[in-house]
Formats: C-alpha cells, sequence, structure tokens
C-alpha cells in the first residue's frame, strides 16, 4: 500500500467524513476510484473496441415480418 496526498475540496472532504468517518475514508476513496477507473473501464471495453461490437438500438433490427 502506498501513500500520497491527496488535496479535497472542503464539502467533499466533509461528506466523506460524515458518511464513512475520519478512518474509513481512504477505503471509500479507493473503492470509489478502482470503481470508476478500473473496473467500468472492463465493462467499456467489451463494447465499442470493434464497431460491430457496439450496441444498436432496437429500431435498427428487422421485424420478423418483414422477411415474409
Amino acid at each position: 500500500m502506498e501513500k500520497t496526498t491527496v488535496i479535497l475540496r472542503g464539502d467533499v472532504k466533509e461528506a466523506l467524513e460524515r458518511k464513512f468517518g475520519k478512518r474509513k475514508m481512504s477505503e471509500a476513496i479507493n473503492e470509489i476510484l478502482f470503481r470508476e477507473l478500473v473496473a467500468s473501464k472492463k465493462k467499456k471495453d467489451m463494447f465499442g473496441s470493434d464497431k460491430w461490437l457496439r450496441k444498436v438500438s432496437m429500431k435498427d433490427l428487422r421485424d420478423e415480418r418483414d422477411r415474409f
């Protein structure tokens, strides 16, 4: 575990202290950053890396009735 100094805005620090307490603030910040930077990236990589893997709207799909 590495230590670093992070400068927080006053309102952000107060909100973190209220919600998690002074002793659990680092764990909360690590969890929030992990979800936003690491875990969400894994989910986004599958769709969007190749054009054929991108999500499409249902409007673009043909209806079964179009085949007759």
